[in-house]
């Protein structure tokens, strides 16, 4: 066992870092040495035992990973993401219910890495809006979004994106369809007349909100009680978690009915 790819990897941080920093490409010893902030003669042993085990080949000049290294880098680096997206938010995670998030998706949860909270300006309200989802959101070209309630906002504010020519597509549960039909009809029926909305009924219960555009993904969970979280509400710029979120909307608008009229 003492010899096992496991150990020679994972119970290893500077073994481990010379491989994430190979996969973004070949780097000589010196790159490496840089780096890690470490000494030739610190570094030089840990290259010669990957080196031994086909990990990585090359010389001190340009050093880069073998096919072998390529497949035990990248599954590294997924699990390296994982782990950090859920030790930086533990608590946030713990605390809330993950039922909503499809397992191919939890299993992706790395690509959230990037993530930070944003809180609404008026907490002690569940219909404050959040700040950079508001300011973000005006600057979209597309918006895909999962709602199992209606802001009393959104009816107007998502009219207005669909007349500008942002593409709108939502997904609502049926007792959100039922709020439009005697709250906001008037907006409803201008939204669905145009050729750039589209709108969805899930008929199950949605266990979180998401809101994804080619800027940012918001996305929005329970808690463990069955309350739903309007303070903290997880913001992403990065690409992956656009990638991620584009997914989830995929995942819910496959198992939705859409609605072309009211």
């Amino acid at each position: 066992m003492e010899n096992s790819y496991l150990n020679l990897i994972l119970f290893s941080e500077k073994r481990k870092n010379i491989l994430l920093l190979l996969k973004e490409g070949p780097k000589s010893l010196e790159e490496l040495r840089n780096s890690l902030n470490a000494s030739p003669t610190s570094v030089q042993p840990q290259i010669k035992m990957l080196k031994g085990r086909d990990i990585l080949c090359g010389t001190r000049k340009k050093y880069e990973l073998t096919l072998l290294g390529n497949i035990i880098a990248e599954n590294m680096q997924n699990l390296v993401n994982t782990m950090e997206t859920l030790e930086d938010k533990y608590d946030f995670w713990a605390n809330h219910k993950l039922d909503g998030i499809p397992l191919y998706l939890l299993k992706r949860i790395g690509e959230l890495k990037q993530s930070t909270f944003t809180k609404p300006l008026d907490e002690s309200s569940m219909f404050s809006p959040h700040t950079e989802f508001v300011e973000n959101i005006a600057k979209s070209k597309f918006v895909k979004g999962i709602s199992p309630f209606i802001h009393p906002l959104y009816p107007k504010m998502f009219l207005q994106f669909a007349e500008k020519g942002i593409d709108v597509s939502l997904v609502v549960t049926e007792a959100v369809l039922g709020r439009m039909k005697t709250e906001f009809m008037p907006e409803m029926e201008k939204f669905l007349a145009f050729e750039n909305t589209r709108l969805f009924v899930y008929d199950k219960e949605l266990q979180l909100s998401s809101a994804v555009t080619d800027g940012f993904l918001s996305l929005g969970l329970f808690y463990n009680s069955g309350a739903y979280d309007h303070i903290n509400d997880i913001i992403c710029f990065d690409p992956e978690a656009l990638r991620w979120g584009e997914d989830l909307y995929a995942y819910y608008e496959g198992l939705s009915r859409e609605v072309k009229e009211i």
